[in-house]
């Protein structure tokens, strides 16, 4: 038990391992902040009206006028129909690109979007 102790000791000495122990704490909990911080952008209607493939239309509201950047991220989940100021139309979003589009730090909230899905 002793000698455990004693190699513990040893690994925050280490000044190598101490720093990329802190940078692994630090990553992990930014991505459980973005896994509990997703849980709330979605809308409880997103998904409830699907097409026959099981897709759906969700407007995105950024919170700021999107720029080239975002609508290339947002593309990746669906196709963009349109925006409106601070929202980006979404159609053929599936239920994992919700859960994707939740994920980025930048998107404010996922609410139904209006139209065709397809």
């Amino acid at each position: 038990m002793h000698r455990l102790a004693e190699r513990a000791g040893g690994v925050w000495r280490n000044k190598v391992l101490r720093r990329l122990l802190i940078l692994i704490a630090i990553v992990l909990a930014y991505q459980l902040w973005l896994t509990i911080q997703a849980v709330g952008k979605v809308d409880d209607g997103v998904g409830l009206r699907p097409d026959a493939d099981g897709r759906f239309a969700v407007d995105v509201r950024l919170g700021f006028a999107p720029e080239r950047f975002h609508i290339l991220e947002l593309q990746q989940h669906g196709r963009v129909s349109g925006s409106d100021g601070e929202t980006v139309h979404l159609r053929g979003v599936s239920d994992a690109g919700v859960d994707a589009l939740a994920h980025f730090y930048w998107i404010e909230e996922i609410a139904p979007g209006e139209g065709r899905t397809s």
